[in-house]
């Protein structure tokens, strides 16, 4: 019988052994095929998702104003191609600009951290608040204080910082030990170690961090022209939906999918010819250490906790900082002695914190049901990819036009084919964690010990048993370092769904304090949710360190 690696096993079986061996020389056959064709899949996969697309515009929403055929959005590209090639121009300046200063930052940063442990253990929360900022909530705010272009370049820089901070914060870690003691011996020091080792060792992470960076700036970037505006293609959308024009606001969406989606193909093309040593997707992410003694965990949280404060001493700092000396009015900018005389001080205090605590009750359901529900298609999916490589080729795109795709034009349009309530909110806030778990579980599922694996198919093992045995375990890490950017993800997800369509949650009681110059209400709905966000990103480290001493890779 052939294995499924096409090496000869030990021992040939009767009837089921041929109808196997058959089954697996087709599957190799089709596994070269693609190989061979590799645009192929891709366009299979493009195939299926027009079709699908076409059946829905016909049998589902016919008559609904709500999605037009794909052959009418094809007809609006070209009609609108003027203003897409005006607004374009506008839109990437801005992206890029983001794009560049957020991984400068990143980069410069985890240089940094890996260089110096207290420095990373004082500012890592603090990178991670400007992460969990729900950039529509704080854009308005931007527009106030910066004014002409600069917010939306803030808001991409933004929406790639933190992906590029954990996944070359991950690759500078991964160095390998030997070449480290080997700089050491030859008496190089920490910048020497870096310079010398830790920084090829990073490239591989780097550039997925960068793939998944793309796409992210210019969808920062629409936000802000979105909210805040004079041109671009985030003020194409709104006009376009204020006339009811539905053919363009997808022609304009799908224009800017494609945007995003060639910012991804780019970057990874680039990767594959700097770092053609990596595998074809990296993960974001590094797990923690896991075995330790009782007394080094208590002396880590005691630690942990002194550099928690340290964190919180210095956001309150540079937050105080950012207002004084930009000499913003306190009207509409407010300090954290603000915020906390609103929810501490006067007679309104306690009806205050009771509003906030309801609606944040309602956000936690929404994201925790979009979080759970874009895993579990995300897991599926990445096993899927692993296993079948005709999956791969058709399915990746697909998943790459999900990424791409601007949330915050298309969430109006999702609640109106799906209603305004929990439905839509669990799909947004699905869709945004889809895609970062999906990338990096394939990378986990991809980093099982070549050695188990040739030990379970010379037993014969079925591809299921290999997945489940040896594939799944070694893929926790990286569904944990998933969970890092996802899980906050699918709160702000869930808040942008509430702001745009819902009407319910944290989401639309910022919309509401925006929209009536309650400012303290807006900067207080603000912090709770950055603080929130920061708080489950600190949970998931504290899972995944039981979890993973139990059920993930040993040795």
């Amino acid at each position: 019988m052939v294995s499924l690696d096409g090496a000869t096993s030990r021992h040939v079986d009767e009837r089921p052994g041929v109808e196997e061996s058959a089954t697996d020389e087709l599957e190799d056959a089709v596994r070269a095929a693609l190989k061979r064709f590799k645009w192929l899949g891709a366009v299979l996969g493009v195939t299926f998702l027009l079709v699908l697309w076409e059946l829905l515009a016909v049998f589902v929403f016919e008559g609904k104003h709500i999605m037009p055929t794909p052959l009418g959005v094809v007809g609006g590209l070209w009609q609108n191609r003027v203003l897409l090639r005006e607004n374009a121009g506008i839109t990437l300046s801005e992206a890029s600009q983001g794009w560049l200063w957020g991984n400068a930052l990143a980069i410069i940063l985890a240089l940094l951290f890996v260089v110096s442990p207290p420095v990373e253990a004082a500012l890592l929360r603090l990178a991670i608040a400007s992460y969990a900022m729900p950039v529509i909530a704080i854009a308005p705010i931007l527009n106030i204080v910066f004014g002409g272009d600069k917010p939306k370049v803030v808001l991409a820089a933004m929406s790639v910082f933190l992906t590029t901070l954990v996944g070359m914060s991950a690759g500078l870690r991964c160095a390998d030990r030997t070449s480290l003691d080997l700089v050491r011996a030859y008496g190089g020091g920490s910048w020497s170690a870096v310079t010398k080792v830790r920084l090829w060792a990073s490239l591989p992470s780097l550039f997925a961090a960068l793939r998944i960076a793309a796409p992210a700036a210019l969808l920062g970037a629409i936000i802000g022209e979105y909210l805040g505006g004079t041109s671009g293609l985030g003020v194409a959308m709104i006009n376009a939906e204020q006339s009811l024009d539905v053919t363009r606001v997808w022609s304009i969406a799908l224009f800017a999918s494609a945007l995003a989606g060639a910012g991804y193909a780019l970057t990874g093309l680039v990767a594959k010819y700097l770092t053609p040593w990596a595998t074809s997707v990296s993960t974001i992410g590094a797990p923690p250490a896991v075995g330790s003694s009782r007394r080094g965990r208590v002396y880590r949280a005691g630690r942990s906790m002194l550099f928690l404060l340290i964190s919180v001493g210095i956001t309150v700092l540079v937050w105080t900082a950012f207002v004084r000396l930009l000499h913003l009015n306190s009207y509409f900018a407010k300090t954290p002695l603000d915020v906390w005389k609103y929810l501490t001080q006067g007679q309104s205090a306690p009806g205050n914190r009771a509003i906030l605590l309801n609606e944040l009750t309602v956000t936690l359901r929404d994201a925790s049901l979009g979080y759970v529900f874009g895993t579990i298609l995300a897991v599926i999916a990445a096993m899927a990819v692993v296993t079948s490589r005709a999956v791969e080729t058709m399915f990746m795109p697909i998943a790459v036009v999900l990424r791409s795709v601007p949330l915050v034009a298309m969430t109006p349009l999702i609640a109106l084919a799906l209603g305004r309530g929990l439905l839509s909110v669990t799909i947004i806030a699905g869709i945004v964690t889809f895609f970062p778990t999906l990338v990096n579980v394939v990378q986990g599922l991809r980093s099982a010990s070549e050695e188990s694996l040739l030990l379970m198919r010379s037993y014969d093992a079925s591809r299921l048993t290999i997945l489940r045995k040896v594939q799944v375990p070694s893929a926790l890490p990286s569904l944990f370092s998933a969970a890092r950017i996802a899980a906050p993800g699918a709160l702000l997800g869930a808040v942008l769904a509430e702001w745009l369509s819902t009407g319910k949650g944290l989401g639309f009681y910022m919309l509401e304090a925006s929209t009536e110059s309650q400012y303290n209400a807006l900067w207080s709905g603000v912090t709770l949710i950055t603080v929130v966000s920061v708080a489950i990103y600190a949970v998931v480290g504290v899972i995944e360190v039981p979890i993973l001493r139990r059920f993930g890779p040993q040795g």
